[in-house]
């Protein structure tokens, strides 16, 4: 089975995160372009003009906060898939991102080795949907 090849966006107020995800992501057959924002404002300009089909965030950003971010794409994106790439990996902040409909919730510091498996599972799950319908 092929699986279908995914626009991913990366977002994080660390160029260095931003840049280890993209390294990561560029050797999986199932990822197509990946695109970073290190900002609220980026990252909906980026999904304005890309829009993604699975956006990885963090909950610490400039201008407003991820859980904000992930509460905009989840009305005006329904379809993209989130994930919640955070430090601040506590019950509470996990409680609230499920909350508000978070697909996927990481631990940068204990679970960052676990993406490139949680992206080829969701491009599976694509590709599945497409030939499903």
């Amino acid at each position: 089975m092929v699986n279908e090849r995914l626009k991913v966006l990366i977002v994080d107020d660390a160029q260095l995160v931003i840049i280890r995800i993209i390294e990561l992501l560029q050797e999986l057959p199932s990822v197509e372009k990946v695109f970073g924002a290190v900002s609220f404002n980026q990252a909906t300009d980026c999904l304005l003009n890309n829009t993604p089909d699975l956006v990885l965030m963090d909950i610490q950003l400039p201008e407003k906060n991820g859980i904000e971010l992930l509460v905009y794409v989840k009305k005006h994106y329904p379809m993209v898939k989130t994930i919640m790439l955070t430090n601040k990996a506590g019950f509470y902040y996990k409680t609230i991102c499920e909350k508000e409909g978070c697909d996927h919730f990481i631990d940068k510091s204990k679970e960052f080795e676990k993406i490139p498996t949680i992206i080829e599972t969701y491009a599976g799950e694509k590709y599945y949907t497409m030939i499903k319908s």
